[in-house]
């Protein structure tokens, strides 16, 4: 899920940063900061990457797909081309 939107503005966040430097320390929270942007995103199991593919793109790369694929009308089961 990419967020797009900003949940605070600018004028809204200084206030709460100037709030947490005061109560923990500018050591503190710049660690704190540092560390949660060198964190690295968390990532869905591989298994659940691919169960939003479409039957297409799991042929494509070669997973059966999710449902059964539709029977032959009667009529064309037994034609030879």
């Amino acid at each position: 899920m990419i967020r797009t939107g900003n949940p605070m503005t600018k004028d809204e966040s200084l206030p709460a940063i100037h709030a947490l430097i005061h109560s923990l320390g500018a050591r503190r929270v710049f660690i704190a900061a540092a560390l949660a942007l060198l964190r690295p995103a968390p990532r869905r199991p591989l298994a659940a990457q691919f169960q939003d593919l479409d039957d297409r793109m799991r042929r494509d790369i070669g997973l059966p797909p999710k449902a059964a694929s539709p029977p032959m009308p009667l009529g064309m089961q037994h034609t030879l081309w």
